[in-house]
């Protein structure tokens, strides 16, 4: 494990020169990844990092699980607080798209398939195998669109949650495993099922 550690530093120092032409000038924060790290990035792909952005996270060795981080034309990724993504993350940023993080974590095989804008916000908590799409990705009729999808502070994401285009969770709200989110959930509220509903306000977690 303290040779994998070290890999890891190593191999992500040379990883911000190798992206240095992806940077924003004014970035502050570093990018930390391993070897098992995969970009596939358009020239016009740019990181914004006010804080560090972690991929393939609390990966204690080589277990083969990688993370694909994959920016089309224009897209971008920014934190605006230090980020994790746990090991096995599969994003992909489509052209022109923007990813906002804040300091919060996902934990391991999230999906993420960002059209338009997607944020999450600080101190989330959210779990293994949770997709988040801010599109329906194939057109019915031509009407597909893409509405950004916005994730408040203190939010809690169960495992297998799946989170579709337009929907807003508030501040303090809970999302039960295995709810897919189609709609608005209100702060501090506890949403659960297919389609997800409210079954309980006013709750708070730790």
């Amino acid at each position: 494990m303290i040779k994998y550690k070290i890999d890891r530093k190593i191999y992500g120092m040379v990883l911000n020169l190798r992206l240095k032409k992806h940077m924003d000038p004014d970035t502050n924060g570093k990018l930390s990844a391993d070897r098992h790290t995969k970009f596939i990035l358009a020239p016009s792909a740019r990181f914004h990092l006010s804080h560090d952005l972690i991929l393939n996270d609390n990966c204690l060795a080589h277990n083969g699980r990688s993370t694909i981080v994959r920016m089309d034309p224009n897209a971008t990724l920014m934190t605006t607080g230090v980020f994790s993504f746990y090991y096995g993350a599969d994003i992909i940023l489509f052209p022109g798209a923007t990813l906002e993080l804040g300091k919060s974590f996902i934990n391991s095989d999230c999906r993420i398939r960002c059209h338009k804008h997607i944020k999450i916000g600080d101190n989330c908590a959210i779990s293994h195998d949770v997709t988040i799409m801010d599109s329906d990705a194939d057109a019915i009729k031509d009407e597909n669109r893409s509405e950004r999808v916005l994730i408040g502070n203190n939010v809690w994401i169960g495992t297998r949650v799946t989170i579709l285009k337009g929907g807003t969770i508030g501040d303090g709200a809970v999302i039960a495993a295995g709810a897919v989110v189609t709609r608005d959930v209100p702060p501090q509220a506890l949403a659960a099922g297919i389609p997800a509903r409210i079954i309980k306000t006013d709750v708070h977690w730790h």
